[in-house]
């Protein structure tokens, strides 16, 4: 659910007396040196698991229980992705891993055009990119412009409940043309911690903001905050 700066003070407002709002605390990390021989990346392979534990970054609720599967390798690399908070499956497409091309991460489900990265194929830290396509929502034929900016920052040590990984983030920064015609401007952050040796990240960021133009004037709102940890893989 998308909510205006408006809507998510009143329901701040409507909380009850001395219920305590409490944004989730930020992962913990490190500064740590890059590997002398960084591993390489664990490549996928029928039967692999990550599962992962989504929170909202706006008053640290649990909201699910996530277990991502390789399902399929070819032509494509297919994640299956089932939640305790619904009984819908959905899937995640690569071609080739790492390049994205049907994303779950968003409100709606996005497939691309062109394939975008989750991480790149130069993972050097400080190396960066641009790509741009256009992507579709399922059951509409209208397609909707997308660019993407594309960061490999430091390598970092990451501590959550399962423990701690030396992981290298990797910043995104997106512009979108919503399917919701009265926005001005989409704007998101997506920020992960990709683990060499677990083949994916371990976790994950998303957050963002829209304008809107209406009688009034125009105001911001904020897109879902969320954040995705790894509690185990297989």
């Amino acid at each position: 659910m998308n909510l205006t700066r408006r809507q998510f003070a009143l329901a701040l407002a409507a909380l009850p007396a001395g219920c305590a709002f409490q944004p989730l605390t930020p992962l913990r990390t490190t500064p740590a040196p890059a590997p002398a021989m960084p591993a390489a990346l664990r490549p996928p392979a029928l039967g692999q698991r990550w599962t992962y534990r989504k929170y909202n970054g706006f008053n640290s609720a649990v909201l699910a229980t996530e277990i991502d599967e390789v399902i399929a390798l070819e032509p494509r690399v297919v994640i299956r992705s089932r939640s305790d908070a619904t009984p819908s499956v959905q899937e995640e497409h690569h071609q080739p891993w790492g390049q994205v091309l049907r994303d779950l991460s968003w409100d709606y489900v996005q497939t691309y055009e062109q394939a975008l990265p989750l991480w790149p194929r130069d993972l050097t830290p400080g190396a960066s990119s641009v790509h741009r396509t256009h992507y579709r929502i399922d059951g509409f034929s209208y397609r909707y412009w997308v660019t993407q900016h594309t960061t490999v920052g430091r390598w970092e040590n990451i501590t959550m409940a399962m423990g701690s990984l030396l992981a290298l983030r990797i910043d995104h920064f997106i512009r979108i043309e919503h399917h919701d015609f009265s926005r001005l401007e989409t704007l998101r952050r997506d920020t992960l911690w990709l683990v060499p040796e677990i083949g994916r990240w371990a976790a994950r960021e998303v957050s963002g903001e829209y304008f809107v133009a209406d009688t009034n004037g125009s105001f911001r709102g904020l897109e879902a905050n969320h954040r995705w940890e790894l509690m185990e893989w297989a």
